[in-house]
Formats: structure tokens, sequence, C-alpha cells
């Protein structure tokens, strides 16, 4: 599965169809109560930078898609029907947001609600129905027409937060279906996970049987988790200091090299995809990292950090990882946001790698000690790091990602059936970094600003990582000279 950018994906034409929530359903949603539930503090900041870039009249894709093949011609009735099973699995998708005003003292201040349809209501059933819009001729046609759709139909202060449908085709060969949903509800792991979970279901509708899939968890649950468990942390806890800590030691983390942005401007993002390593060469690259007690991760980062000082001169690696908070068997399946990003340092001089990756575990590991804690809740308490945290409220703030999804159900599956995650376009003015390792490559996705500097050294940066990756996964090792 490639994390592809919408306005680069051309599928095959067909007939469009989507799948709507009826008139009646969609009525309910105006008398629904207001859930006890709040939002995990991701979710809150995510809907704040959505209305914030509204504000400025800057464009917001903030949703997630997934589009893969199945084969001949779609069962539209069977699709519509897993795709109701799917979501009533996942309670998070049954649920929106509204912005209230409350008094705070003298003053006024806005308020995140969460609403929740009841999923028992006799009302509620059909939940989705196929509509035809017709054939659509070309490629290019269909894919202007998801622009559209993902980027107005996936509000998070409405239900629902989804959108979903399909391209049909009469040959016999395939036909494509698509989903996309509101970042609120989904991180880059659960949109994953949708292309199996769908898939048995509507194999199981067409078989006329029971989908055996795994037993998930309710995200709504792990958000009243996120807050009660956030509210314990105080000024004075452990997590906290290091957040404190790291700030004190140095400037907020970004870009090793010069981008050439200026203070508070956003610019228009320039898309990258880098193939870093083959099937071989990811797995020597393993075996590098494990001969020194080190992970993948620790790895790539370690990697990151001697490009940053022989094409920068940053004797330390200070940086934003994302950590996952899955971590609880119920919520392995469960389509939700959980992440957090946590705070990684260690030094880096003229080592050659095979010291550099041991610091860098050291850090990781400290850094997976602090996924339970938001940055987010940390800026409550100590307002003077939020220039660490998120220094814009409208930007995405630099981090790097890593993730094995081999280890994801189907991904055997995905090459054959044209299986790709979409992100749709937006602008930048920093550079964050996903590092995917599939059966057959580890890539590079990455988008940054469109100035004259980023032009020159964002390629520079990523091709030097990646001989830098390819040279220890050659040898084991990588030297200390400046290039």
């Amino acid at each position: 599965m490639l994390m592809t950018p919408i306005l680069e994906y051309v599928p095959e034409p067909g007939e469009l169809v989507e799948f709507r929530v009826p008139a009646a359903v969609l009525a309910v949603t105006a008398t629904a109560p207001e859930h006890p539930a709040p939002p995990s503090y991701v979710q809150e900041n995510h809907i704040w930078r959505r209305l914030a870039n509204q504000i400025a009249g800057k464009r917001h894709s903030g949703w997630l898609g997934i589009v893969f093949d199945v084969p001949g011609r779609l069962d539209t009735g069977a699709m519509a029907t897993a795709l109701e099973k799917w979501v009533r699995r996942h309670p998070t998708l049954l649920t929106w947001f509204d912005v209230e005003t409350v008094a705070a003292g003298a003053d006024t201040l806005p308020r995140l609600r969460r609403h929740a349809l009841n999923p028992e209501t006799e009302t509620l059933s059909p939940l989705l129905e196929p509509v035809s819009l017709g054939s659509y001729g070309s490629g290019s046609a269909v894919r202007d027409h998801l622009v559209k759709l993902f980027d107005n139909g996936t509000d998070p202060l409405r239900w629902p937060p989804f959108v979903a449908g399909a391209v049909v085709r009469d040959d016999g060969t395939a036909s494509t279906v698509f989903f996309a949903v509101d970042h609120t509800h989904s991180d880059g792991f659960s949109v994953v996970l949708v292309f199996d979970e769908l898939r048995t279901l509507y194999e199981a509708e067409l078989s006329g049987i029971e989908a055996e899939l795994p037993a998930v968890g309710s995200y709504v649950d792990y958000c009243a988790l996120d807050r009660e468990r956030s509210a314990a942390i105080t000024v004075d806890s452990p997590e906290v200091r290091r957040w404190l800590e790291f700030y004190l030691a140095g400037p907020p983390p970004t870009f090793p090299l010069d981008i050439g942005v200026e203070p508070g401007k956003t610019y228009p993002s320039i898309p990258i995809e880098m193939d870093l390593l083959d099937t071989a060469e990811a797995e020597a690259f393993s075996k590098a990292c494990k001969a020194q007690g080190a992970g993948f991760s620790a790895g790539l980062l370690a990697a990151l950090a001697l490009s940053g000082y022989e094409l920068g001169g940053h004797e330390s690696y200070r940086g934003l990882t994302v950590v996952h908070t899955r971590d609880e068997a119920r919520w392995q399946y469960t389509q939700g946001w959980f992440i957090n990003l946590a705070p990684v340092e260690f030094p880096v001089g003229g080592r050659p790698f095979s010291q550099v990756v041991g610091d860098a575990q050291r850090a990781f590991e400290g850094a997976r000690e602090l996924a339970r804690v938001s940055p987010l809740r940390v800026a409550e308490l100590m307002p003077g790091l939020s220039a660490t945290v998120q220094s814009d409220a409208a930007a995405v703030p630099p981090m790097t990602s890593y993730i094995d999804v081999r280890h994801a159900p189907g991904s055997k599956d995905w090459a054959a059936a044209n299986c790709n995650a979409l992100v749709g376009p937006g602008d930048s003015r920093e550079v964050p970094v996903w590092v995917n390792r599939l059966w057959g490559r580890t890539y590079l996705k990455t988008r940054y600003p469109d100035t004259e500097a980023a032009r020159v050294n964002v390629p520079r940066f990523f091709g030097h990582l990646r001989d830098v990756l390819r040279e220890i996964a050659r040898t084991g090792e990588y030297g200390t000279g400046r290039a």
C-alpha cells in the first residue's frame, strides 16, 4: 500500500456510485444528544487547526482515504451492507462535534461537544444506500470528483464525517472501492486496516455467511481514557519535566537544512516519494541495527542524524517522533487516532553509525515512555512549550513516522488489489517525514514548502539519507566524514 497524493491518482473510468446516508437517517442527527466522552487531545487540536485554516483562507484537506479493487463488477447492495456493518463496528464513526461557547469568568471560550447516534435506533437502518452518478469517461474526471467529495464530505463538525463509493465496471475485471474519513476518527494505521476488514465483510455478504473479524474497542472510550490520564499529569510530573528539558536544551525541531521559509508564512507543498531500501537491503539494515542492540526505528533516526551532521553540521539530533498508543489488545484493530508525538535527542558528533545508533535507541525508548502523554497537555501546563509542540495553529509540526505495515492484515494482497492510501493537498512550512516498510520496498513520503531553497535542499538531504541507509545495509556501518 502506497501513500499517494490524490492529485496524482488516476483510476480507471467507469460508473461512479456513492454510498449515501438516507434523509431519514440524517434527520436523526438534528436531535442527537451530547455524548459525555470528550474529544481526545489530537481530535481537539485537529479541529482547531481546521477552523484556523478556514479563517485564514487556507486549504485544509484533513482527511485520510483508501482505494482498492475487488474482482469483477461490484455488488453495490452487498457493499452498502458491508459498509454499514463496518461503521457500526467502530463507534467513533457514529460521532461528530460542534462548537459551543461557554462562560469563563468575564470571558467566553469555545468548547467542542461530541454528539453520537445510538446504533440501536431503528431509523438508522439502512445506514447507507448506493446512488449511481452515471458513467465517467476518464480516470481524471473520476479523480476530480473524488477531490471535491473528500474535501467537502469529510467534516468533523457534521455527520457523517466519511464518504464512500465505488467505480463500477462491466468488463469483468475489477471495480474500485473508495473511502475517506476526517482525520479526527482515523490515523495512518487505522486507514490501512480498512482494506482487510471491509473486503472481509463484503465477501461474507456475497457468500451469505458471518464475517470472522477480531474484536475491537471503541475509540470514543479511548478518548475518555486519554483525558482521564492527562488530568492526572501536573507541572511536577516527570513527563512534563522531560518535555521542559528538551525545550530548554535547544531550538524547536525543524528541518536540518535551510528551506527558505518566512516566519508565520505557509507555502504550496511539493510531494516526494522515494524508495530507500529494497527487500534485501531492508533486512540487512534491520540486522545491522540489531547487531548494535537497536531497532529499525532507532536506525532510521540515527541515519537522519548522520545526514544532518554531514550536510548541516548539527552535532546532535533533535526531533519529534511518532509514538503509537495502541497499548491494549482492545485497541489493536480499532479505528481511531492512536498516536502522540514525543521528543528525541541524542549526540552525533563525528562518530560512526555503530556508536550513534545506541544513543538513538535509548532516546527512542525514552520517547515511547511518553506515549501516553499528549504534548498538547504538556503545553496546557507549560504554555512556553507551545513553540516546541506546535508553533502555528494552522500548521503540521515537523515529525518523523516509521511504520512496518507488513504486520497489517491483508498486506500481502495490497499490490494485487491496487490498494493505495490517499492523502490530500495542502500548504506547508515544514518537512514531515513518513517512512513505511512494505514487503517489497521501504520508501519515504514527504511534502515540503515550494521555495527556492527547499527545492534544492530537501531532495539533496533525502538523497543523502538514502545513501547512508544503503551503505549501512551493505556494510553494517557508516563512517564519520562530512559530505
